[in-house]
């Protein structure tokens, strides 16, 4: 899931092609009711059938789904046999729905990465399927190990998953040069969602390339008014400014973007994998200290301090970074990892 796009460079635009009308993203076609039929055994009970329905979309000798970066609906997904995150969730949204299961979209909070499409820069999201049965809420996911850091994530409604399926087609339009395409997509996705800042970011980033500044300017805003949060905005509008001319108003945006950072925990803790990455362990530690500072309760930054502890050979350190990460764990499957990972250091200990 493509959330919003950081940077712009310059593109070497192609001629627009017109945009085939898409069809709605959770429609199954009759192969995929079948696929359904000879498959999942309706006889059984429900949370069963959810079970047998994750095993055959991605076994060899059924759906065989894998992921690729691409954005596809339902039938596209099913006739590809792949796709990204967001194709998975539609994929499954779709079937799941029609074997009758109450399922939902949801945004998923991890951390936060970058990645270079054609040549923009993107920050990128995960989504994945909510399903509920008898007042117990399952998650099905494309990634199963992804570190998650709010593992609740937010169910949203089929306008918001549809406007990020038009989003990420805009992104991937924009990527290979067509401006006037990724427009028309990402009109789409305001007409499924008109309060998805993260679009208004992306119309405001394709307008600045096509140096419509003050129409740019405005779609910067308009995002920002519906998330004040919202980062790519943010950036890009200070970068705006300071190409107008318009100095005092970028330092404003950049002081904000600043602030912003120093609030978010995970700005502190990716400059601690940053560090880490580059082997200045100790570096890393502190970054990981700013951001428990912001949000004490989070494994995944106790788990990455007892790696880099690791690397510097404390080991006491290890071991109550892992006991305190166990004790903010998110689930009984986290408990056991970190008690597993405990046990095999008290065993490492012991034989030296």
């Amino acid at each position: 899931m493509v959330a919003a796009l950081l940077l712009t460079f310059c593109l070497s635009l192609a001629a627009d092609l017109p945009i085939p009308p898409d069809d709605d993203p959770l429609k199954l076609n009759e192969e995929m009711k079948q696929f359904l039929e000879q498959n999942i055994d309706r006889s059984v009970d429900s949370v069963e059938q959810l079970r047998t329905l994750v095993r055959v979309v991605f076994q060899q000798n059924a759906l065989n789904f894998t992921y690729v970066p691409e954005t596809r609906t339902a039938v596209e997904t099913f006739n590809k046999r792949g796709g990204n995150c967001v194709s998975f969730t539609f994929l499954f949204l779709a079937m799941a729905r029609h074997l009758g299961f109450d399922a939902r979209f949801r945004e998923v909070d991890i951390v936060p990465t970058w990645s270079q499409v054609g040549n923009i820069i993107s920050m990128n999201g995960h989504a994945n399927v909510a399903v509920f049965i008898g007042g117990q809420g399952y998650v099905v996911d494309l990634f199963p190990r992804v570190d998650r850091i709010d593992i609740q994530g937010r169910v949203v409604p089929d306008g918001r998953a549809v406007a990020h399926f038009f989003n990420n087609r805009g992104v991937d339009h924009l990527a290979d040069g067509r401006p006037q395409s990724a427009l028309a997509c990402f009109q789409k996705a305001l007409e499924s969602d008109p309060t998805t800042a993260f679009v208004y970011a992306n119309i405001g980033v394709v307008q600045t390339l096509l140096g419509e500044f003050e129409e740019a300017m405005k779609s910067y805003h308009k995002a920002l008014e519906l998330h004040s949060g919202e980062m790519v905005a943010m950036s890009n509008l200070a970068a705006l400014y300071e190409r107008m001319g318009r100095h005092h108003d970028a330092q404003s945006y950049l002081a904000k973007v600043r602030k912003f950072n120093q609030r978010n925990p995970y700005y502190h803790f990716n400059l601690g994998l940053k560090a880490y990455q580059s082997g200045a362990y100790r570096e890393s530690i502190e970054h990981y200290r700013a951001a428990l500072k912001l949000k004490s309760a989070e494994h995944n930054f106790y788990l990455a301090m007892a790696k880099a502890y690791a690397q510097l050979g404390e080991m006491d350190k290890v071991a109550n970074c892992l006991t305190t990460a166990r004790k903010n764990a998110p689930d009984e499957a986290w408990k056991l990892r970190y008690t597993e990972k405990l046990r095999l250091l008290a065993s490492m200990q012991h034989h030296s």
